[in-house]
């Protein structure tokens, strides 16, 4: 069968004229609003029998379907049908069409007339309305490539039956495949034999290429051939979420993923380049970031109060400053008692010490002393800790006293030998005479061991280097204004490393650091009003979080006045959720940093103006180069989801306790460069998704682990939950797959905590949630249970969902 595009031009008063060869005429109308069935079969009816009269045979009856190429008059059979497709709970696409072999243009533009005006008569429309609309935008990109490609373009569609409109609609066909993540193993000529879409359809088909910049929303794209003989052009019709911008890049990926296939038609759909050389290799400039080799600062120990004074608080504590001068006098005493006791360079120290100045001084000392750290929470002893324990083996563990009742501290002396060291003693007595000196430590050498969750439930230890520290410390201190005059909450857990970050990051600056006490930390009703008394002026917490903070705040919590800075890392950002703490905290600035723990930190993005969507993870930090690569090592063109790999010196150099380096295989060969041109840099594998936006900032995409197939169809776990989460009903949410006893995925679990009303109840119900699900998804078919969550979604100590605790958490909905 022959397609041409063939669209109503808005009046629908005139369809375009199209290469004779076609045999059909299509539109593509809008119903937004409730759908009245009865009245639509009544004024198609009516509209076929007054247009067409008699001969129009069956085609009087309208076709329900959630399918966007429904089947199209047969020859032989009706000349006209008309499928109603449904694209979200209160709107729907009507997609008329005519044989042309029996219909000619100017009676097909009177039946689509007739239908509006009778469709709005049966269903009680005021005149002055159009119930009916052309389901093309109204804001248009035009395109037009010139007699070269259409010449291409025919000679291919020849070989293969059709004409070149079915060869240019084949190409958005594929860059469509590209955008959603499938990055094809048919090559083009299998692509345009299986092409049955017809063109109005074809638009609607489009209506889920994402958004740049702004959430993805069903709707906002339709493409429109003309049907010129000597040339391929026409319009690219956007609406709402879309702009001029990302249509224009649209049709400029699609012009060269065409270019290519015309040239070899035989190539895969994976392999089909969506962007020009020239604009490759700018991307990947801009994606790198790298220091020239040796540029780096020294140890943080010896960078800290930056060109603070002495006298200059560094941390306050329990209602107390202390100066700079006197933690550092502090560190030094306890680190020659921790040289006394084994510590030096490759040997370990842990520190499990509650909040406070003399938990920052010890920090330090472990530093100077050239031992790696090992900074442990307070609370109960844990198989998580002990494992680190057996791992590590420290020469010492630092506590804020004897150690009697700490059941951690005891069986890391019974089981291990270890040697225990309390600094309140060490802080106040002088050491050993024989205590060695420091030794200077190496930027190579390693500073901290970090350990976060290994698939096989066992943690994994991940060592960092001096460098590696102090670069974003500094970084991250002089980006965010955390010098003289700033007030930092030191909110993150000792065993999540972003809590080492701000703490070096707020001495190297010269800022104030102040702990957050054990009993406000984790309680936002209690936060908000100590950050209000502390006269905090940053705070570093994940986004769950900061909605607590905000639900405080709503509730009648002091307003923290003073607070300037906002940074989310862990977990994806939501404009909505940046956009009110702007509301709650005028003059705030937002911040989303990303990074795994292997390279400390990747990118980062300041909000500005308002956010739509997903917060983009932004542009890389100064020493990374970061890039989005397919399976094949090659970058990804700008809206196509790959994995997120980082090139830099601040790179671990591998996970304790294991040979396995697979995370950290280098990248062969880029365009554009030299293999093992940066020898002193290492390659990280992060698993995370990510795509390059059509400004350059990146946007995650969840995570390669996070995606599951549920019936054949492709699902994102973290998009899901995103698409709940802008429900107003809902509070937080976390979705888990359930496999069944072949490993398949069959149904996913959706946990969910509501809002609530002011008598307990939830806002909304399962009811709701899918409906509100179905609409984002569409057709696509989501087997989710609903289980309400009471109060809070299970969290680990980095205060990220922990999934592992979800079922025994939830009651069923």
């Amino acid at each position: 069968m022959k397609n041409e595009t063939v669209a109503a031009d808005g009046s629908r008063a005139a369809v375009l004229e199209a290469d004779p060869s076609v045999s059909h005429w299509y539109a593509a109308l809008h119903v937004a609003g409730p759908l009245d069935p009865a009245s639509l079969r009544t004024a198609w009816r009516t509209a076929v029998s007054r247009v067409l009269g008699a001969g129009a045979g069956a085609g009087t009856t309208v076709h329900f379907t959630d399918r966007t190429a429904p089947p199209l008059p047969a020859p032989g059979g009706p000349v006209v049908c008309l499928h109603a497709v449904r694209l979200a709970a209160e709107e729907h696409g009507l997609l008329p069409a005519a044989r042309r072999d029996a219909v000619d243009g100017g009676d097909f533009a009177r039946l689509l007339d007739a239908l509006a005006a009778g469709y709005g008569a049966a269903a009680g429309t005021p005149p002055d309305t159009d119930p009916l609309r052309s389901a093309a935008p109204g804001n248009a990109v035009r395109f037009d490539w010139g007699a070269g490609i259409r010449r291409r373009a025919a000679a291919l569609a020849a070989v293969h039956g059709t004409v070149p409109a079915a060869v240019v609609l084949a190409a958005f066909r594929a860059l469509l495949h590209r955008h959603r993540g499938d990055h094809g193993d048919i090559s083009f000529r299998e692509l345009l034999d299986q092409w049955p879409l017809p063109p109005s359809a074809a638009g609607l088909a489009l209506r889920s290429v994402t958004a740049y910049g702004a959430e993805e929303t069903p709707g906002g794209l339709h493409l429109e051939l003309d049907g010129h003989p000597s040339s391929v052009g026409g319009a690219l019709r956007y609406g709402v979420p879309h702009d001029a911008r990302s249509a224009e890049c649209l049709l400029e990926q699609a012009h060269v993923l065409l270019d290519a296939a015309l040239d070899d038609p035989c190539l895969t759909i994976g392999r089909l380049p969506l962007e020009t050389p020239d604009r490759l290799l700018a991307a990947l400039r801009d994606a790198d970031r790298l220091l020239p080799p040796g540029s780096g600062p020294r140890p943080v120990h010896l960078l800290v109060g930056g060109d603070a004074g002495d006298d200059a608080p560094a941390v306050e504590w329990d209602g107390r400053a202390v100066g700079y001068g006197a933690l550092r006098d502090r560190a030094d005493r306890i680190a020659r008692h921790l040289l006394s006791r084994g510590a030096r360079d490759g040997a370990t120290v842990a520190v499990r010490m509650p909040p406070g100045d003399l938990r920052v001084a010890v920090l330090i000392a472990v530093m100077a002393s050239g031992a790696r750290l090992l900074w442990l929470g307070t609370g109960a002893a844990g198989e998580r800790n002990r494992a680190m324990l057996r791992e590590l083996r420290p020469v010492c563990m630092v506590l804020d006293g004897d150690g009697d009742g700490d059941e951690l501290a005891g069986w890391y002396v019974r089981e291990l030998g270890g040697r225990l060291l309390d600094a309140a003693r060490a802080r106040r007595t002088a050491a050993p005479a024989d205590a060695p000196a420091p030794a200077a430590a190496r930027p190579d050498r390693h500073a901290y061991v970090a350990f976060t969750s290994g698939s096989t439930g066992r943690p994994k230890g991940i060592p960092q280097t001096h460098a590696a520290l102090a670069q974003f410390a500094q970084w991250l201190g002089r980006q965010f204004a955390m010098g003289p005059g700033a007030r930092v909450a030191q909110w993150v857990a000792p065993e999540h490393d972003p809590a080492l970050c701000e703490v070096f990051a707020t001495l190297v600056a010269g800022g104030t650091l102040c702990p957050v006490p054990d009993r406000v930390r984790a309680n936002p009703d209690r936060l908000v009003p100590w950050l209000a008394q502390q006269r905090i002026t940053h705070i570093q917490t994940v986004p769950s979080f900061a909605r607590d903070l905000l639900t405080a705040v709503a509730d009648g919590a002091e307003r923290p006045g003073s607070l300037r800075h906002v940074l989310l890392m862990g977990e994806a950002l939501r404009g909505d959720l940046v956009n009110d703490l702007r509301d709650a905290f005028p003059g705030v600035r937002v911040a989303n940093l990303y990074g795994p723990t292997e390279t400390i930190a990747a990118t980062w993005h300041e909000a500005e103006g308002t956010e739509r969507g997903t917060v983009p993870i932004g542009r890389p930090i100064p020493g990374r180069q970061v890039l989005v690569l397919d399976g094949d090592d090659r970058p990804c063109p700008a809206g196509v989801t790959g994995e997120i790999v980082i090139h830099s010196p601040y790179v671990t150099d591998g996970y304790l306790g294991t040979a396995d380096r697979s995370a950290f295989r280098p990248v062969e060969a880029l365009p554009g460069t030299e293999p093992g041109a940066r020898a002193d840099a290492g390659w990280y594998r992060t698993g995370d998704l990510a795509r390059r936006r059509w400004d350059g900032a990146l946007e995650f995409r969840g995570r390669k682990d996070f995606q599951v197939k549920v019936f054949g169809n492709r699902v994102e776990l973290t998009e899901i939950e995103a698409a709940l989460a802008s429900h107003p009903s809902v509070h937080e949410c976390a979705v888990v797959p359930q496999a069944n006893e072949s490993g398949l995925v069959t149904r996913l679990t959706v946990y969910v905590v509501p809002h609530r009303g002011a008598d307990g109840t939830g806002r909304a119900a399962a009811r709701e949630w899918r409906a509100h699900l179905r609409r984002h998804f569409g057709p696509l078919t989501l087997p989710a249970t609903f289980r309400e969550v009471p109060d809070r979604l299970p969290r680990n100590a980095a205060g990220k969902i922990d999934r592992s605790r979800l079922p025994g958490a939830a009651r069923p909905d």
